[in-house]
């Protein structure tokens, strides 16, 4: 595969994307309140989804959400990997054709090896705006957990006293307890 086909796949942030769109769906689920998740949804956003109507099953436990942030936190590390060792590979690949270009005079090399600039130095353009957005993404995510403390700081204290909370939290929706079946 080319340095450009190489580089555009590598690009590609669409299912990076679609995980964090479900992470903000299943938070919808689970009926947190959106401040708690901007992170995710800014997240989604920087890796090119919009997850204005994303909806999905409930998260069973907070350990499950920050387990699924933590998850999609490695996908974006793994992703910058990649980004470092082809951007180095590319610049390395056209260093070298252009070294060699600059020393050889045969017409079939010299085509080559323009080929081969031009490949490398497409593939580096195409790389440009990967790492804004997966450090964009990867900033906005790391904000999730102080979102969450910020807006359930009592629910956890509470519960950290060993304190239960009302059945199904339903003082905190407005539901009537004593008839709720």
């Amino acid at each position: 595969m080319s340095w450009t086909g190489q580089a555009q796949v590598l690009a590609d942030t669409s299912e990076l994307a679609r995980q964090a769109e479900s992470m903000a769906g299943r938070c919808r689920g689970t009926g947190l309140a959106p401040r708690s998740f901007t992170g995710v949804i800014g997240a989604a956003v920087a890796l090119g989804s919009y997850p204005v109507n994303a909806r999905g099953l409930r998260y069973a436990t907070d350990r499950e959400l920050i387990t699924a942030l933590c998850d999609l936190l490695d996908d974006i590390a793994d992703k910058w990997q990649e980004y470092v060792q082809l951007r180095y590979a590319a610049a390395s690949a056209r260093a070298r054709a252009r070294a060699v270009l600059a020393g050889t005079s045969n017409e079939r090399d010299i085509a080559t090896l323009q080929a081969i600039v031009i490949d490398c130095t497409t593939a580096l353009e195409t790389l440009e705006s990967l790492p804004g957005r997966l450090r964009n993404a990867s900033r906005r995510l790391n904000e999730v957990p102080e979102q969450l403390g910020e807006t359930y700081a009592a629910v956890y204290a509470l519960v950290a006293q060993g304190r239960r909370m009302p059945l199904n939290g339903r003082w905190i929706t407005g539901e009537d307890t004593l008839h709720a079946d």
